[in-house]
């Protein structure tokens, strides 16, 4: 009988193909990632349009908007983040899906920060009424306290929205990264 395990031949790699994956098999992320992050970035620039503060006891009051304040840079953020994402459909490039990530981040944070402290907005929005600032400060700590302000759905969705481009950009970062 003869003994296959020890041939003569070399054991080689086959032969490498025009066409066929050049990093061990590693598939580049799917465009579902893009397409993700294209939600959670617009979800955050929706968000930025809609009620950032209401009132707990009457919430049909309107409550102030988020372009009345911060929502102007969470809407800015959110607009460049979801280009990013639109490119990142035509070319799936680390760097692409890191940045739409970062600035998602960048949207969360300024949603912490309004969602913290909701006399901030209504300090601002009094401010652009032509109150002095310190008496727009003084009013709205009285007005959270008096009329229970809280933070509105606006808010939440900048900081979901936010949060969800942060966590594709970082997904959609590391399997582009190990696809090329």
């Amino acid at each position: 009988m003869s003994d296959y395990n020890k041939s003569s031949y070399a054991q080689t790699a086959p032969p490498v193909y025009p066409g066929a994956p050049q990093n061990g098999g590693a598939a580049a992320p799917s465009k579902k990632f893009a397409v993700l992050g294209i939600v959670g970035s617009l979800v955050a620039l929706v968000g930025s349009l809609v009620n950032w503060v209401v009132s707990s006891e009457d919430m049909s009051d309107g409550g102030i908007k988020g372009m009345d304040g911060d929502g102007v840079i969470t809407l800015i953020i959110a607009l460049v983040a979801t280009v990013l994402f639109l490119v990142t459909l035509a070319r799936q490039k680390a760097p692409l899906y890191l940045g739409g990530g970062l600035l998602g981040a960048g949207a969360a944070i300024v949603a912490a920060i309004n969602m913290a402290d909701p006399a901030r907005l209504l300090a601002q929005k009094l401010e652009d009424e032509g109150l002095p600032a310190d008496a727009a400060e003084k009013a709205a700590e009285e007005g959270v306290d008096k009329f229970d302000i809280v933070a509105g759905p606006g808010i939440y969705m900048v900081l979901a929205g936010g949060l969800l481009a942060l966590a594709i950009g970082i997904v959609g970062f590391m399997k582009s990264r190990n696809s090329n």
